[in-house]
């Protein structure tokens, strides 16, 4: 019998910097029961595979180049990786409904398997987003009327796509972690020291989240390290500095830029909490919560009321200063267990495989 082809469609892979292509890349590294090697179809040059078998073939947005590729291909069976923005400046890229739905028609026996990493919300009509939102469901629409599986990475992503697609087959899988994670105790943790990393405007939105709450942090000596790890960015960065420096002590921040997956697991073994402006809708798709939550650091929010798990195993920003270590150790110890059971790489990718339309049946 004749392998079906194997292709991944994503925006670029790592060395480059983009959310997307790194998720694209760690499935594929953890996809370790396929057999068949992978073609990644990207956005631009600059891409790099670890899999001596994969290949990767660009196609610059354009659809044509897209149109031949998959073409190529035949009758495949094909991931798209889909963000609007990802493949499109405003949100709506409505060239690739039509390049895919030409692939399908040629080849009725392709199987298409679409994950959703970004779905619009619902915006009132004065807002200046509404439109950009209207036509971005459009392309969302038509995308998943073409797959055998829809796939998203929260309850209200998948709540819009049953709304924008009229599906209720819709697969929720949480991200996994972007840096290297273990429970193994690497070092000794120091109470007072805390850690923030993500991209520049998440890190910016949760010092100004958390601000009346880190001075009177620093102000205890309940603060005394406060490590920001990510990228930079010129324009929020000078944001975060003027914040920064109306702290009481603003020697207690110390910047680490960009780091690489080994020295930000470290530093989670190192500092006891971890700031996050995660929320109940959006913390399964955010890879700075499941870092922190699979390197045993207790993860800090806002508010948790009325939380499942694995969210309710969080700390709130009021505990921080009265939670006892016993209880501490319980929550951070039972978020690291809901980590590794639920969304380490290994699990995840299991679980992309496993909704392939033959592996459905045979279940």
């Amino acid at each position: 019998m004749t392998t079906r082809p194997l292709a991944i469609i994503t925006t670029r892979l790592p060395p480059a910097a983009c959310g997307i292509g790194t998720y694209s890349a760690l499935l594929r590294k953890h996809w370790s029961n396929e057999e068949r090697p992978i073609e990644f179809l990207v956005l631009d040059d600059g891409s790099h595979v670890e899999n001596g078998r994969d290949t990767v073939s660009v196609f610059h947005g354009d659809a044509a180049q897209l149109a031949r590729a998959l073409s190529r291909l035949g009758s495949a069976d094909v991931l798209l990786h889909y963000a609007g923005r990802a493949y499109h400046r405003f949100g709506f890229p409505r060239w690739l409904p039509g390049a895919l739905a030409t692939w399908r028609k040629s080849f009725p026996k392709a199987r298409l398997m679409i994950f959703f990493h970004e779905v619009p919300g619902e915006l009132p009509i004065t807002s200046r987003h509404f439109w950009l939102g209207r036509l971005n469901a459009h392309v969302i629409r038509r995308l998943a009327g073409l797959a055998d599986v829809v796939i998203t990475n929260t309850e209200s992503h998948r709540a819009a796509l049953r709304r924008i697609a009229r599906r209720d087959d819709v697969e929720l899988v949480p991200v996994g972690s972007n840096v290297d994670t273990t429970t193994d105790r690497v070092t000794e943790r120091v109470r007072s020291e805390f850690i923030l990393f993500g991209l520049p405007f998440g890190r910016l939105q949760t010092l100004q989240a958390f601000d009346a709450h880190i001075r009177r942090w620093i102000e205890n000596q309940h603060l005394t390290k406060l490590h920001l790890v990510g990228p930079a960015d010129d324009r929020f960065a000078r944001e975060a500095d003027e914040l920064i420096s109306s702290w009481p002590n603003p020697s207690v921040v110390l910047r680490h830029g960009l780091l690489p997956s080994a020295d930000v697991s470290r530093l989670l073994h190192q500092a006891v909490f971890a700031l996050t402006n995660v929320t109940r809708d959006t913390w399964s798709k955010s890879t700075a919560f499941m870092a922190a939550a699979g390197n045993g650091c207790a993860v800090v929010v806002r508010d948790a009321t009325g939380a499942s798990p694995p969210f309710s195993h969080v700390i709130t920003a009021d505990e921080v200063e009265q939670i006892s270590p016993r209880e501490l150790e319980q929550r951070t110890d039972a978020l690291a267990r809901w980590y590794h059971e639920n969304a380490d790489w290994p699990v995840i990718a299991a679980r992309v495989a496993a909704l392939w339309p033959d592996n459905r049946r045979t279940k």
